[in-house]
This record gives C-alpha cells, sequence and structure tokens, in this order.
C-alpha cells in the first residue's frame, strides 16, 4: 500500500535520535513563529542559515530542490543588480533594498529547513509543529485582527492543525475537517479561503472515489480535470456570493466589484492592471530598493482606470508606491524586484507545485493539508503580497518536492545488523 506521505522516508529511514529530532521540532515552531529582527529578518531564517550544512542534503536529493535554491539565489542577485543598473532614473533606498533582498533568501532557506524537518520528523509531526508556531504569531492587538479575528489571524494556524491532526485519523477527518473549514470561512467574510478550501475538500474526495475503484487516472486526465475543477469551483463560488449565501456585506462588495470591473478577480484585485501596465513600459524591473517615480505611479494609475477602478484615493500612493513596489502579488513583487529571474522562479514555483500535486493525485496519496497549502499558494502568486505569502509558500513547497532516492541513516547507525541465517539455509548446512 502507497505511504500516506510518499515524499517521505519511510519509518525505519528517518533520524531516530531524540536530540535531532528535537532540534527539526524547535526550528519548524521558531519558523512559524516569525520573530522579526532587523532588516527583514527573521529569527526562523537564523536559524535555517545555521542549520545550512544539515538541510543542504535533504534538498540535494528532492527533484527540483536544487534548481529551485540556484534560481532563487540568482533572482536575489539579480535584484541588487537591477537596483544598481536603473539608479539612472530611480533613486534606490537602501533601507527596502536590504529587507526585501532578506525576504527572498529567507525563503529559499526556509523550505529547505522545512523539507529536513520532514524527513526527520515525518510531513506528519512536521506540519503540526509548524502550525504551532504560526499559531503563536498571530497577534491580537492589530486593527485588522479586530476587524475579523478569523480571517486575519486564526484561519491559517488552525486550518495547518487540524488537517494535520486529522491525517492522522484518516482520510474521512481530512475530509469532514475541509468541510467543516469551508464552512467557517464562508461565514467569516473570507471569499479566497472559502474558494480554496472547497477545492481542496472536491479533490480529496474525488481522490478517495478513485482510490476505492482503484482506478489510476493519467496525470494529462488529472490536469484537465483539475482545471475544470477550478473553473466549476469559481462559478459556484461566484453565484453563491452574488445570491448573498456568504453573507450580505460579501455580497454587496462583490456586486460593487463586478460592476467596475466586470470580474470578481480584477474588482478585488486591481493592482493586477496596475502591474501589467507597468510590464509594458518598463518589462526588464527596477530592482531591489528601487524608489517609484512619479511616472510610474501615473502609467499604474492609468492601468487600475482601464478597469474601472478609481485609483485616487491615498491607496496607491500610500500602499502600493509608498517608497517602495508593492505589487500585491507574488509574482508582482518578484518582477518589480528581480525582473525575469523572478518571473522564472515564479513559474518554477507554480510548476513545482503542480506538478507535486498531480503526481500525489495520481498516486491517490495527496493529503489535505498539501492540497490547501498548495492551492493556496498558487493563488497567492497572483493575489497576496510576496512578504505575507511566504509561510503557507514553504509549507507547500516543502512538502510537494519529492525525493529522488531516500535520505542517508546517520553514520553511526548506517552499521547493517548481521542478518541471521534463515531455518532452510541452516538445516541444509548442517547436512
Amino acid at each position: 500500500m502507497t505511504r500516506p506521505w510518499a515524499a517521505l522516508p519511510p519509518e525505519s529511514q528517518r533520524d531516530p535520535r531524540t536530540w535531532v529530532r528535537f532540534l527539526a521540532a524547535a526550528a519548524l515552531v521558531v519558523l512559524g513563529h516569525r520573530l522579526a529582527l532587523p532588516q527583514g529578518l527573521f529569527l526562523g531564517h537564523v536559524v535555517a542559515l545555521v542549520l545550512l550544512p544539515v538541510w543542504w542534503g535533504s534538498m540535494r536529493l528532492r527533484r527540483g530542490g536544487v534548481p529551485f535554491l540556484a534560481l532563487g539565489a540568482g533572482a536575489a542577485v539579480a535584484g541588487i543588480w537591477l537596483g544598481a543598473a536603473n539608479d539612472g532614473d530611480h533613486a534606490v533606498s537602501s533601507g527596502t533594498a536590504v529587507p526585501m533582498t532578506v525576504t527572498l533568501v529567507g525563503a529559499l532557506v526556509s523550505v529547505g529547513l522545512f523539507a529536513w524537518a520532514c524527513d526527520v520528523l515525518g510531513a506528519n509531526r512536521a506540519v503540526l509543529w509548524y502550525g504551532l508556531g504560526l499559531a503563536l504569531a498571530v497577534s491580537p492587538s492589530t486593527t485588522l485582527f479586530a476587524s475579523n479575528p478569523w480571517k486575519f489571524g486564526f484561519a491559517i494556524p488552525v486550518t495547518v492543525i487540524a488537517l494535520a491532526l486529522a491525517h492522522r485519523l484518516g482520510r474521512r477527518w481530512e475530509l469532514a475537517t475541509l468541510a467543516v473549514l469551508t464552512v467557517v470561512a464562508a461565514l467569516n467574510d473570507f471569499r479566497s479561503a472559502f474558494g480554496l478550501l472547497l477545492l481542496a475538500t472536491l479533490l480529496l474526495f474525488a481522490q478517495i472515489a478513485l482510490s476505492r475503484s482503484q482506478r489510476r487516472v493519467s496525470p494529462t486526465g488529472i490536469v484537465v480535470g483539475l482545471a475544470a475543477l477550478v473553473a466549476i469551483v469559481f462559478q459556484l463560488g461566484q453565484a453563491l456570493i452574488i445570491d448573498g449565501y456568504l453573507g450580505t456585506d460579501t455580497q454587496a462588495r462583490s456586486l460593487e466589484q463586478l460592476r467596475s470591473s466586470g470580474s470578481l478577480i480584477l474588482g478585488g484585485r486591481p493592482e493586477l492592471a496596475a502591474t501589467f501596465a507597468l510590464m509594458r513600459e518598463h518589462p526588464w524591473g527596477f530592482g531591489a530598493g528601487s524608489v517609484p517615480a512619479p511616472f510610474d505611479i501615473q502609467v499604474a494609475k492609468q492601468g487600475m482606470s482601464s478597469i474601472g477602478y478609481q485609483p485616487d484615493n491615498g491607496y496607491v500612493e500610500r500602499f502600493m508606491f509608498g517608497g517602495a513596489f508593492e505589487l500585491h502579488s507574488v509574482f508582482g513583487n518578484l518582477w518589480a524586484q528581480s525582473g525575469l529571474f523572478g518571473l522564472a522562479l515564479v513559474a518554477l514555483v507554480l510548476g513545482l507545485l503542480v506538478t507535486g500535486v498531480v503526481k500525489r493525485l495520481a498516486d491517490h496519496t495527496a493529503s489535505g493539508i498539501l492540497l490547501y497549502a498548495a492551492a493556496q499558494s498558487a493563488w497567492n502568486v497572483f493575489f497576496a503580497p510576496f512578504l505575507t505569502s511566504v509561510p503557507m509558500l514553504v509549507l507547500a513547497l516543502a512538502l510537494v518536492l519529492v525525493p529522488t532516492q531516500p535520505r542517508p541513516v546517520p553514520d553511526e547507525l548506517s552499521v547493517a545488523t548481521p542478518r541471521r541465517p534463515s531455518s532452510r539455509l541452516t538445516s541444509a548446512r548442517t547436512r
């Protein structure tokens, strides 16, 4: 029978040393907690960098691990180079260039640390410890938390912890947990989470049905089915929102977005229009720390106006271009920071997420947390800032990266125990 977490070595090949397991669990809690240090650094980044010699082997044995780290490092260097190359028409602020570069490098090393912890603890325990760290990071004192505690506080850590616990109990528990979380998202004005959790629920249900019928679907068939299911979920979610099933406030806001732009996606994320307008004018990107020029702001506003959005509201000047480029999407931010290297990194990340999910669905081994984390991360690529997308993206990439060979057992435990000869061989020798 195929193991539920296909990316992991079997229990007999995991590191049995107690102190190593403790180190991995503590590192994941610190990584999830995101304790802030100066210059955009988190304590988890420091831990990941210190343990780089430990987790490098785990990433090297994962299909796509080395290309991901190499391309990410190239994107970080490209961001610094682009900033210097564009200094003729764009000022560069070291106060933003360093945090932007640190955030990118921190995401790379965080994936490596998480991947190693999965090898040591097993993915289920690793996800649970990481979820506990995310829970410790919840800050009830923020204004956003006060406006919607579930959406801006508890949603991500509770989802991660609940799905990790449910996985230990079986797929029916995972399916029930996903269904409950979908309802909770709908009741708390969390449109994107509602759609993504619904998608993960339907995918897990389909996998259970296929595994019971012992039918194996080709990867091509899964890709086609996945695309069709995404379209169905979007249309269904939009219909439920417009009909008021997710609340009157959500309905009113969505109807206004449809009226202004003709699309819930463009109406809800007008930053996309600004990003595309800037890409047409300045296709090579701007560089880490580049300060937006008045012309850039004007181009972005024109792009947003083209979809019916009114950009003269202070949000564009203060949030999107207040001393740095914040385009409210992973791909937009990485393009502005690293140009073509940033876009290449985004393409690789999306490729890893899609191929990882398709492979697990084909093998009937996809877990609920993997399906949700991958769906959430793919959504964040287009609709959420890079900084806030990192925690779920690190989790998703660590789970979808597949080892090409088992992780070696520690040296002091690698001496094979002599096998006792079978009774048949013994009797043959004594004749």
